[in-house]
């Protein structure tokens, strides 16, 4: 009951985390047209800006406690994502502090504040940015900004990695078990979309090599719990993430994953 109730309020994460992005963006603007408008007369924080900020602020907070508990649940490429998140409930309770300084009588000016308005939104701004990579992919946002200036990602076909066991640091039997009983499986249900002649995301899985890849991370050595491919075909029908997508084909049986799972846990031996 509280590993359901636990993956509930993970879940809820992907509400919470778009209320302090609009938010503070909102306040960040409003806030520096002010100062502008001010010229050094005695800038102080309104009352609007206040308000935002700290509405921003709790759902920051609401992002972060929901995003740990998501991030520990699956087996997402969390580290800098969680980093950043951690990064802008400390700086989002920073300008807080700053603004309230700001706002007292007597107080000089509130560059502190705008200082750190301006900083919690830039990382802000990042973690988001990194969690759309998560679900979306590396280069989600920048693909289209290349391929509008001539840039257009490719996919890698020469001088593709060995997958051989030697140099992949693995038994012989795990690339055996890999090509037998693993790759069958990804071949109908992964390759046609993540194989060498497409492979969305970057992300391919008609080799070993591909699949043991360590700066992709889909999986895990001897850890299937948190290894992006299991996270992915082990979610819920009906959810978006699901892979394979539900458009593309039918998810894989429990037989199916217990392969996998098995397989990527007799990596860590």
């Amino acid at each position: 009951m509280i590993e359901h109730l636990l993956e509930f309020i993970g879940r809820t994460h992907i509400v919470f985390l778009h209320f302090p992005i609009a938010l503070i963006v909102v306040a960040a603007v409003v806030e520096l047209c002010r100062a502008f408008a001010a010229k050094g007369d005695g800038y102080k924080p309104s009352g609007a800006g206040a308000l935002m900020i700290i509405f921003a602020l709790l759902g920051t907070v609401a992002s972060v406690v929901t995003g740990l508990v998501h991030g520990f649940d699956g087996g997402q490429r969390v580290d800098l994502h969680r980093i950043l998140g951690i990064a802008s409930g400390v700086l989002m309770v920073a300008t807080w502090f700053a603004m309230l300084s700001a706002m007292k009588e007597g107080a000089k000016n509130g560059t502190a504040f705008l200082v750190l308005l301006c900083v919690s939104t830039a990382t802000i701004g990042a973690a988001g940015h990194f969690g759309g990579e998560l679900t979306h992919g590396d280069g989600y946002l920048t693909k289209p900004l290349g391929r509008m200036v001539g840039i257009e990602p490719g996919v890698e076909t020469e001088g593709e990695p060995r997958s051989d066991a030697e140099t992949l640091g693995v038994s012989q039997q795990a690339v055996d078990v890999f090509n037998n009983a693993v790759l069958p499986i990804l071949e109908r249900s992964c390759v046609e979309c993540h194989g060498a002649e497409e492979a969305e995301e970057d992300i391919r899985l008609d080799t070993i090599a591909f699949v043991l890849d360590r700066r992709v991370q889909t999986v895990r050595r001897g850890d299937p719990r948190n290894s992006e491919m299991v996270f992915r075909i082990e979610l819920p029908h009906g959810d978006p993430d699901i892979m394979p997508p539900e458009e593309d084909g039918e998810p894989l049986t429990e037989g199916e994953i217990g392969v996998i799972r098995d397989w990527i846990e007799s990596l860590g031996g």
